[in-house]
């Protein structure tokens, strides 16, 4: 996904800190479901969120499920209501690569190119992209690609969109560092086509979401048609989001989702590698690979094979193990305590820029809840109001100096003023207005790694008042050319 790529990396840094362990604690026998529910259900309060559903993974598999609040659609929100998860894609991509790895159809060490000859990026170096670089997000690549979230890709969405990364120009040399992006997943979901010669979907349906018994998966178009609607935050409010794009290409790195209890039997193999029925997808040693550190982000926090890894829960005496996701109007996380054999999986159904540390922390602390600790205070930072407060100053000074000039114009006898100084001054001021909206509407989200395109999707309020900037911007620029119009003609006039 590609939602404020650059704002998004730091809301994340900004959610472990915020959900870190508070005092320590000893580990006592996991806290009671009600607990978990009670704790969820002042989190819904504290966020506004519509509604939400989750599930508490034990050894033996799901052992609880519960569902609060309202779906989109008004109706009360249930354990089988379908919503869309994010970027918990990715380790669930990351799990059938790792299932082809072991039957032998795919290698991690081998370039990208082995089965995409015809990948490469804008500087040459796509060919040392090994298939490891992109699961543990080492390839170099930066997450503002333009090749993910497409609302109308054409018909090979993968294979255009593979086409489309030869103009773009890595951060780093591949395995160097961790750089977060959807691309790495987008291109998985090409590799193991390319490796199969059938669609990513069937192949995820037949050797992962099968087995595990995950049929109310939403992996397609139609499917996603049918999701009740998420809620976007505007000016702090959840409001519905009935037209939410879907990326075909998507289910590879963010496209993805089902009822809770879908995910919940995925989070359950990862847990204990219990598959339902059926048999599992993966060997254990498999899935520890998977949730060992791959890419080093701190001394505690790590980047696996699909799976974020860290010791925020440490003073529990467990490892966490967990992946979050969002598309626009909804947010999912996977959180899983191996040393205490617990997991929680929480879906909910509204998601917003600013908001993402918030709900980020609403998973963890539950998840520490679950695991008998005390989760750390969310807190409630200010930079979302003091921005919105700001762009709305914006407008109404920019207003009010287009206002005063007309009236101006409409209740005074222009004054004469010299041609060269009335060019000037107009001048001056369309440069002024040029500037304030170009910022508003380009520099702005470039600065922020994203373009206005974006900031509707994801924080239409912010997109909104950087548009309606710059439409106050053109007005006064009209304005000012009225006024220095006037003047001229006052000059001639006898």
């Amino acid at each position: 996904m590609r939602p404020l790529p650059l704002l998004l990396r730091a809301a994340t840094a900004v959610a472990v800190v915020l959900a870190a362990p508070g005092a320590a604690a000893a580990a006592p026998p996991a806290a009671p479901d009600q607990e978990v529910a009670d704790y969820l259900r002042q989190r819904m309060a504290d966020t506004g969120v519509p509604g939400l559903a989750y599930a508490v993974i034990g050894p033996e598999g799901t052992e609880h499920t519960a569902a609060l609040g309202r779906d989109g659609d008004g109706a009360p929100m249930e354990t089988a209501t379908p919503l869309l998860w994010g970027s918990v894609a990715k380790p669930i991509t990351a799990t059938l690569v790792m299932d082809l790895a072991e039957e032998g159809v795919l290698d991690l060490d081998e370039p990208v190119r082995s089965h995409l000859p015809d990948f490469e990026l804008a500087d040459g170096s796509g060919g040392g992209i090994t298939l490891r670089h992109l699961l543990a997000q080492t390839s170099g690549l930066p997450e503002d690609t333009g090749i993910t979230d497409r609302t109308a890709p054409p018909a090979d969405a993968y294979t255009q969109a593979v086409a489309d990364l030869d103009q773009v120009h890595p951060i780093d040399p591949p395995g160097a560092r961790h750089h977060y992006s959807s691309a790495n997943y987008l291109l998985l979901g090409a590799v193991v086509e390319a490796a199969t010669g059938r669609t990513f979907t069937d192949v995820l349906n037949e050797r992962v979401l099968g087995p595990l018994g995950m049929a109310d998966a939403v992996t397609t178009p139609a499917q996603a048609a049918a999701v009740p609607p998420g809620n976007r935050y505007v000016f702090g409010q959840p409001t519905a989001f009935t037209d939410a794009p879907y990326d075909p290409a998507g289910p590879s790195y963010g496209y993805i989702g089902g009822p809770v209890t879908d995910l919940a039997r995925f989070a359950a193999l990862h847990l204990n590698g219990r598959a339902g029925d059926g048999a599992a997808p993966l060997e254990r040693e498999t899935l520890a690979r998977m949730h060992t550190a791959q890419a080093r982000l701190s001394p505690t926090y790590s980047y696996g094979l699909g799976w974020r890894v860290d010791e925020r829960n440490a003073d529990l005496g467990t490892t966490t193990v967990w992946h979050g996701g969002a598309v626009s109007g909804y947010q999912a996380m996977v959180v899983l305590l191996p040393e205490r054999e617990r997991g929680l999986v929480l879906v909910q159904n509204a998601h917003g820029y600013f908001q993402d540390g918030a709900l980020l922390a609403t998973g963890l602390g539950a998840a520490r809840v679950l695991a008998g600790g005390e989760p750390a205070p969310a807190g409630n930072g200010l930079g979302y109001p003091a921005l919105l407060a700001g762009l709305c100053a914006v407008i109404i000074t920019v207003a009010v100096l287009s206002l005063r000039t007309a009236v101006r114009i409409l209740t005074r006898r222009p004054v004469p003023a010299r041609p060269a100084r009335a060019a000037a001054e107009t001048a001056l001021w369309l440069a002024g207005c040029a500037v304030v909206g170009g910022a508003a509407v380009v520099g702005l989200p470039a600065a922020a790694g994203v373009d206005l395109g974006d900031l509707l999707l994801w924080t239409p309020d912010v997109g909104c008042l950087l548009l309606g900037i710059a439409a106050a911007c053109a007005v006064l620029g009209a304005v000012r050319v009225a006024a220095a119009v006037a003047a001229a003609r006052a000059r001639i006039r006898p």
